[in-house]
């Protein structure tokens, strides 16, 4: 089937002939009535059939694959048909055009008008051949466009309207209309020629109309659909509704400072700050959705647009949830939902279907801002700051670029931290949580408790309820989670028939900090469950992201078989299966982890469904920090979660969906599975319990990972299946190539699995050599592109490299100045020092990065990397000097010049001790 849109440009561009066609018809009908011969106008009408000629070589280049329709075949009939008119049209042309040698007008337009005239029968005959095809395209267009009909382009329209609908594009599409205006021309057939032009001039121009608002809005829906993820609103949508009668303080304008900061233009930043379990996030959604936040920045915003978006971090989530990339994709999502004209601002080159970077997102938000400065005015709601998985000050900077502009505001939220007190908060647009909910608690406690009608009851009985509700409030020092907590507590004892005196031992009893109170919840939990909680908790506090519940079930049935994941064949899980598996064990982990653990009934990003979330980050910050040893010493056997996370993704590579093994979603999944082994797998080699073994705990389930995916994907590709993952974008002359030759040992090196690689090379040290990129540039320069931004990536595609695998390789006989030729012949010791010199000169660099990088450039030096390592044909523009002060600065730098000079001189001369280091 032809592309659907295309055949719209295309009968667009047949209509385009047919009116130019018509338009020479007639002026040459002009001629045959004129007296005299003379038509000026038959030079343009030359241009004009250039012009015919330009536009049907353009539809001839359209490509069709697959059936076509009926109406499609029809529109494709008549290319040939308008070819031969054009030659047709051509040779008539010819025959009136003045021929530049004639000697004398007089003669020369006798000749036209004679030639007029002997041309009348075929000028009739062209004529209506242009009338026929005419009719085929009305025609034609009249089946694709009317609903009866279903034609492809019908429902390409229709489904780029759904995309409108479905991400709730603000553009009014004129499909409709102008399907209805072609319809109607179409239709109506005017036989006069002079009617018939104007008529094809019209119809003509709507189908163009058409075409355009059809590619206009696809883009839309395709660039606005790109930046979605299925994560986008989970957070928004797990914040509790302030309840009723909270929160209205603020906007008591001589209390709080929000409404006036709203319309103001002095300070772009408003600061929400207050303790764990405040009720920020409750708060930030609270003002997000009042009408008088948007009456406050339309004042503000005056004639200018006004656009609102809102991103809420979530350190326990996905990655999206937590992260700079997260930010600014879901801003941008929103922001181009509410102004679709923006996405002309999306480069061309940009590819929707892969995923976007962080760079991308950047300069695509810059682009925005910059454009719309004197037209629109943004604010942004974006709560949990000290939430973000990453260091805090690249937060700040980020935030505090965005909002140096005057047409944005951000308004933030944050638990207490220095960094934002420095480079972001201002004294006076600044909220402190507990000054103002108090009263806010008291109500919502009444609230709650008048729900439970065996607390009314007792309440209408005895006064001393009421000391209750305000004794909550009281001690509850700002901490609405700590409210939400005791108020559960106090109805589940008014619905045994408990009276005040007991309710205020609960108040009273209670837990004035929320780590005892979690501590207390866990000793409440019966024995029997108590390894199996430990276990389920331990492996949460390792994760990187939820995991779905079914990995609860796999956790378990590792305790029976420890080979689990190793033993299990290749195949789907069936929707029955994993439906069965989740009904069991959602009342299972209840009855573990008490109410610490919620079970969400959504879609997990990567796998399977009903991702396993902790009550409240809190949960989480406890249980790492203060209850670590205590759950260990439930266990009676050593228990490393790292390694039952590597058998749990293992498990879940093997029962991918198998459908769609070329599909970008397929590559998607599998490699995000893969990154998350390889990451616990890392952390399984650091383990206290593994940490002294000279092997890799996990090196079974690493080749079993590797067998699988091998397994999977031979059948449908021919390199390694590492290959699925795009290679890092180029940084100036940092530039990574693999020409096929990637495999799963390269991964590992970038991986950082040191253990798993010396144990490979020492059962094979023929694997050290391998074509295209030597495995010591991997060590050295171990960027990749991954899904998940794991905890050690200090950027997306950054990870540090480790000194330790370089060490390995270079006694193992690695060579830094080895060629690599799919890198214009540079050495591999040039590749590491070019990828150190352009992440300096982007301010990339850490403390961390810098000191492994001197250490390994020692280690380089000592095993014989040249001086002169950019002197060659490609390397000419850069000097070893000048790079290594960029990435080291003058003294690390000195020294490094020193140790190479030390060298040379020690191996004689540069050419020889060159060779000599090379083999």
């Amino acid at each position: 089937m032809a592309e659907a849109l295309a055949i719209i440009g295309l009968t667009s561009s047949i209509l385009t002939f047919i009116e130019f066609g018509l338009t020479i018809t007639s002026a040459a009908r002009t001629i045959y009535r004129t007296v005299d011969g003379k038509v000026p106008e038959i030079q343009e009408l030359e241009r004009d059939l250039d012009e015919i000629d330009r536009r049907n070589q353009q539809v001839l280049k359209r490509s069709t694959t697959g059936a076509l329709s009926k109406a499609e075949r029809q529109i494709f009939s008549t290319i040939n048909e308008c070819e031969k008119i054009s030659s047709d049209l051509r040779k008539l042309v010819e025959k009136l055009a003045k021929r530049p040698a004639a000697k004398s007008n007089v003669l020369e337009s006798s000749r036209i008008a004679i030639q007029a005239v002997m041309s009348r029968n075929e000028l009739e005959t062209l004529t209506r051949r242009l009338k026929q095809q005419d009719m085929k395209i009305r025609k034609s267009l009249r089946s694709l466009l009317e609903k009866e009909h279903h034609s492809e382009l019908l429902e390409e329209l229709h489904s780029i309207q759904r995309a409108h609908v479905d991400h709730d594009i603000n553009h009014e599409m004129r499909f409709e209309h102008l399907k209805r205006q072609i319809c109607e021309i179409s239709g109506s057939i005017d036989y006069n020629l002079a009617g018939l032009v104007a008529q094809v001039t019209s119809l003509r121009t709507k189908v163009e109309s058409l075409n355009r608002e059809a590619e206009l809005c696809r883009k839309q829906a395709r660039t606005i659909k790109s930046l979605h993820f299925i994560e986008i609103r989970r957070r928004w949508d797990k914040i509790d509704e302030a309840a009723e009668n909270t929160n209205a303080w603020l906007f008591h304008q001589t209390e709080v400072s929000f409404s006036s900061w709203l319309k103001s233009d002095t300070e772009n930043i408003y600061c929400i700050t207050g303790s764990p379990g405040s009720g920020k996030s409750t708060l930030m959604k609270y003002a997000y959705d009042h009408p008088g936040t948007t009456h406050g920045l339309e004042e503000w915003a005056g004639s200018s647009k006004l656009c609102r978006a809102a991103y809420f971090f979530w350190n326990q989530g996905f990655e999206m949830q937590k992260s700079q990339v997260g930010l600014l994709q879901s801003l941008l999502y929103q922001i181009l939902r509410q102004i679709p004209a923006l996405v002309s601002f999306v480069e061309d080159s940009k590819q929707l279907h892969e995923g976007w970077q962080f760079g991308e997102l950047k300069s695509l938000f810059t682009r925005i801002m910059s454009a719309t400065a004197l037209t629109t005015k943004f604010c942004f709601f974006i709560d949990g700051l000290d939430e973000y998985d990453g260091d805090e000050e690249d937060i700040a900077k980020l935030l505090l670029l965005i909002s140096q502009s005057p047409h944005i505001k951000i308004c933030a939220s944050s638990r207490p931290r220095t960094v934002f007190d420095k480079t972001l908060w201002s004294a006076r647009y600044i909220l402190a949580m507990q000054d103002f909910t108090k009263n806010d608690m008291r109500n919502y406690v009444r609230t709650k408790l008048g729900e439970n009608s065996e607390f009314m009851a007792l309440e209408r009985l005895d006064p001393d309820c009421q000391m209750v509700m305000d004794k909550i409030a009281e001690d509850a020092n700002g901490v609405w989670l700590w409210v939400d907590l005791v108020t559960r507590d106090i109805i589940r004892a008014a619905n045994r028939k408990e009276g005040p005196r007991k309710f205020l031992e609960i108040v009273a009893g209670f837990p004035r900090k929320l780590e005892e109170y979690f501590a207390l919840i866990l000793s409440r939990v019966n024995p029997v469950y108590r390894k199996e909680m430990a276990r389920a908790f331990l492996v949460t506090i390792y994760e990187v992201q939820p995991l779905p519940l079914y990995a609860f079930y796999l956790l378990n049935k590792e305790e029976e078989n420890e080979e689990y994941a190793i033993q299990e064949q290749i195949s789907e899980l069936s929707k029955s299966h994993i439906y069965d598996i989740g009904q069991t064990w959602k009342a299972r982990i209840h009855n573990r982890c008490s109410d610490l653990l919620l079970v969400d009934e959504g879609m997990h990003p990567v796998f399977l469904i009903q991702p396993v979330d902790f009550l409240h980050r809190t949960v989480r910050d406890f249980l790492r920090d203060w209850f670590h040893d205590k759950l260990e010493e439930q266990l009676t056997e050593s228990f490393v979660p790292p390694i039952s996370l590597c058998r749990i993704m293992l498990f879940f590579l093997k029962k991918q969906p198998q459908d769609n093994l070329l599909s970008q979603k397929h590559y998607i999944r599998m490699i995000a599975l893969v990154d998350e082994l390889l990451y616990y797998a890392r952390e399984a080699e650091k383990h206290p319990y593994c940490r002294d073994s000279a092997v890799s705990p996990v090196e079974d389930i690493l080749d079993a990972a590797d067998r699988v995916n091998s397994s999977l994907m031979n059948e449908v590709m021919e390199n390694h299946w590492t290959h699925v993952r795009d290679p890092p974008r180029s940084r100036g002359l940092d530039e990574y190539r693999e020409r096929g030759n990637c495999n799963f040992l390269a991964l590992a090196i970038q991986a950082r699995l040191f253990k798993f690689v010396r144990a490979k090379l020492a059962a094979n040290p023929r694997r050290l050599v391998k074509p295209g990129r030597p495995l010591l540039d991997y060590a050295l320069r171990p960027r990749r592109v991954t899904p998940l931004a794991l905890p050690y990536h200090s950027r997306r595609d950054e990870p540090n490299l480790e000194p330790e695998i370089v060490s390995l390789l270079l006694n193992l006989g690695a060579k830094p100045n080895q060629v690599v030729y799919s890198h214009e012949d540079r050495t591999v010791w040039a590749l590491f020092l070019i990828s150190c010199w352009e992440s300096s000169k982007r301010g990339e660099v850490t403390e961390v990065s810098k000191k492994a990088w001197y250490e390994v450039s020692q280690m380089m030096i000592k095993h014989g990397a040249s001086r002169d390592c950019f002197n060659s044909p490609n390397g000419h523009e850069l000097v070893i000097e000048d790079v290594l002060r960029t990435i080291f600065g003058e003294d690390m730098a000195s020294n490094l010049l020193e140790q190479l000079n030390d060298k040379m001189l020690s191996t004689g001369n540069t050419w020889s001790g060159w060779v000599r280091s090379f083999f």
